[in-house]
């Protein structure tokens, strides 16, 4: 873990505190709020109880953390903590701002960081949503454990859209299924196919966006569980020149509750393989995530774009 978040042991206790003064922003410490931080201290690799860790001053978070590129990490946690159960409260914004002056943030990144979070978080939320629907979805992230966060995530499920079935986009992306095969095209019907999701435009589909996100699943040859999620959003923080805190933060404390609440589903993973991943994105030449979509190429062989793309092999 401490590759992934090196915090030292003080460090680490100061951002929990920090998490926890998040948590108690609006002078309530609910049964959602302590599981979240117990989370937390899982992944930062502190033992304590969630009801035990006090609350930190803004002053005290600074005199613990020096470092800059540190205090952003923890800036992002604790808007993570903020805005993962929905939008961060005037409460929660007035303590996070404070946090942002003491530890010498710009205005304007944390509003950059609360947009990035804010995706994130809305794209783990589809995410989600289709892995619960899946017939194999235990042989994702485990059912039991994504049941545990549907417990405490129900209220975003219900929020999301309901997809209205569109005939016409729906048959565009069962037809890929008659490309050949080694095409993108084809290997994202199977990815579709194997895991029994719905295709963007077919009831309980999903925006096309994250389709976007699973062709990168398929470029970079990541899997699709709890590593090869991590090691995809590492990737692409390399590939885009950004720092992947936040979004290894946000999928990693949603797993972490859902294995605590649910299936005996550990943390288990290899920090080393997450850094390679962002190395290798920070390595290829064009940033084919930014794209508006795939469609030129989706009877092209996936040989032809990784050379295309300047993706390195693994």
């Amino acid at each position: 873990m401490a590759a992934l978040f090196p915090f030292t042991t003080d460090e680490a206790n100061a951002v929990l505190r920090a998490l926890k003064t998040v948590a108690m922003a609006d002078g309530t410490f609910a049964i959602k709020e302590q599981s979240l931080l117990s989370a937390s201290a899982e992944l930062l690799g502190v033992e304590a109880a969630a009801d035990a860790v006090p609350t930190i001053t803004p002053e005290e978070l600074a005199a613990a953390l020096v470092d800059p590129e540190r205090r952003l990490m923890a800036l992002k946690a604790c808007l993570v903590m903020g805005i993962v159960d929905g939008q961060v409260s005037p409460e929660e914004w007035r303590v996070l701002s404070a946090f942002r002056a003491e530890l010498g943030v710009e205005e304007s990144a944390m509003q950059v960081f609360h947009s990035l979070v804010q995706q994130h978080r809305q794209r783990t939320q589809y995410e989600l949503q289709r892995r619960l629907g899946s017939p194999q979805a235990g042989t994702l992230y485990a059912a039991q454990g994504w049941q545990g966060v549907l417990n405490f995530f129900t209220e975003d499920l219900i929020a999301l859209p309901k997809t209205r079935e569109n005939s016409e986009l729906a048959w565009r992306y069962r037809r890929i299924g008659l490309l050949p095969e080694g095409t993108l095209g084809r290997e994202l019907w199977r990815y579709y196919r194997e895991r029994q999701f719905a295709f963007a435009g077919e009831l309980g589909g999903v925006p096309e966006a994250l389709v976007h996100h699973d062709i990168t699943h398929i470029l970079a040859g990541y899997e699709g569980d709890l590593e090869g999620e991590l090691e995809t959003l590492a990737f692409i923080a390399g590939l885009r020149g950004e720092e992947p805190s936040s979004a290894l933060f946000l999928v990693l404390l949603q797993h972490a509750v859902g294995a605590r609440l649910g299936a005996d589903n550990s943390l288990s993973f290899q920090p080393e393989r997450i850094l390679a991943a962002r190395e290798r994105g920070r390595a290829t030449t064009e940033d084919f995530t930014r794209r508006g979509d795939f469609w030129d190429v989706m009877d092209q062989p996936i040989s032809l774009l990784l050379q295309r793309f300047g993706v390195p092999p693994r």
